[in-house]
């Protein structure tokens, strides 16, 4: 995957990933239907990822009102993401980013977390623009839904969304 300059208001780097049901998840595709929140994790069954995931999950209806499809991403395997969805019944899919290729094309790689991702959320519009970024400057931090739904308010209002 070619490194790309990443820029709000740019366009979003493209990728197409396996999905735990075996179709494939192409982000370009997928912004024709509606806005995607991608969460970039460091890894499955870790405290704070953990945690973050069953958050999101708990407020998925709320990422169903705003209408955006919420897309979880890390390097785990596939089998690890099934065990990880099937323990918490997670309603949004997780993406295996194996070599955090994706990840980092999209600036969450992290120097200090020994070749893991920083914890990140972005969001892409339906025209496949980069419209939201954030990137935890702490491994124990991370975005819950309240603020995620603060930030499509806010995209909305400036009719991003």
């Amino acid at each position: 995957m070619k490194q790309t300059q990443l820029v709000i208001g740019g366009l979003a780097p493209d990728f197409k990933l396996s999905q735990l049901n075996g179709s494939e998840f192409h982000l370009a595709e997928a912004c024709k239907k509606s806005p995607v929140v991608l969460v970039f994790y460091p890894g499955d069954f870790t405290p704070v990822c953990t945690k973050q995931l069953c958050e999101y999950q708990e407020n998925y209806e709320g990422f169903e009102k705003w209408g955006v499809q919420l897309i979880g991403l890390s390097k785990d395997s596939s089998e690890k993401h099934l065990s990880f969805t099937s323990k918490f019944g997670f309603s949004f899919p997780l993406l295996t980013d194996l070599k955090n290729a994706v990840a980092k094309n999209y600036g969450c790689g992290s120097p200090y977390m020994l070749g893991l991702v920083s914890r990140a959320i972005c969001i892409i519009g339906t025209n496949q623009k980069l419209i939201y970024r954030y990137v935890e400057p702490l491994a124990v931090t991370r975005r819950t839904s309240q603020e995620i739904f603060k930030a499509l308010e806010e995209l909305k209002s400036q009719k991003l969304i």
